[in-house]
């Protein structure tokens, strides 16, 4: 596995211990990829991230590597205006024009979300806080895009030049999140619905930059106007079952919100 010096691979997948550093910022060099048949391809959120990709593909083609998994995303496909999914894009268009086989993965809005930027106001606050109104999003598990990522890793020749849309079964509203949660935690959570200006103020105090506070708002602002409740069937037929529910990501991570 290669990832970034600052992730904390072994809290995620201790079971991997054989990771190669990746330095976004350097040069990638072609004996990074010596004996690799296949690799999948995720850039962090980083500015320069189209430079930093187009290194690290250059790498894998002088390397021969014949086969590689992009994941983009579903918002790539719809959202003309933020530099976020013009970045996906034309890293998308590089990974097509190269070498290699290819398959675009482009999932929706993570469930993860509601833990790695929720579950602390969840904790001191019983309260999700989003500018989603009451738009529904169909939310999908990221084990279930890396299940489905590893089906198009192993097997390139049925998923070669494909874009698969990953979605949830279902759509849900952040009230029913924040219902379910409080369901299985044993405490009421409320949902506080802000407006985007609300929300833009909050992300840019934090530190977030400005280009990713405004590709997620428009995430938000798609999903009131109803566009981001659509359900793709894609992602069972790559795991071969129904995607995670609502319930049983909630269930599996109640932890995260006590």
């Amino acid at each position: 596995m290669g990832a970034r010096p600052t992730s904390d691979v072994a809290a995620v997948v201790p079971e991997v211990t054989d990771v190669v550093p990746l330095d976004f910022t350097e040069p990638a060099w072609p004996s990074l990829f010596d004996g690799v048949d296949a690799f999948f391809f995720m850039t962090p959120l980083i500015e320069d991230q189209v430079a930093a990709s187009e290194r690290l593909l250059d790498a894998a083609e002088k390397a021969g590597v014949p086969h590689v998994v992009r994941l983009s995303s579903r918002s790539a496909g719809w959202d003309q205006h933020s530099k976020l999914r013009a970045w996906h894009r034309e890293i998308d268009e590089r990974v097509q024009r190269s070498s290699m086989s290819s398959v675009i993965l482009r999932p929706c809005s993570f469930f993860q979300n509601f833990i790695n930027y929720q579950a602390e106001t969840i904790r001191n606050m019983s309260s999700i806080i989003l500018p989603q109104g009451d738009g529904l999003i169909s939310y999908i598990d990221a084990m279930d895009i890396g299940q489905g990522a590893a089906e198009c890793l192993l097997n390139p020749e049925k998923h070669d030049g494909q874009t698969h849309v990953l979605t949830g079964g279902r759509a849900y509203g952040a009230k029913g999140v924040a219902a379910e949660i409080g369901r299985e935690i044993g405490k009421p959570i409320m949902f506080i619905d802000v407006e985007e200006s609300q929300a833009r103020d909050l992300m840019l105090q934090m530190g977030t930059p400005p280009w990713l506070v405004e590709a997620g708002l428009a995430v938000f602002a798609n999903a009131k106007a109803g566009f981001e409740a659509a359900v793709d069937p894609t992602i069972t037929e790559l795991i071969g079952r129904p995607a995670t529910t609502l319930s049983e990501f909630v269930e599996r991570n109640r932890d995260a919100w006590q």
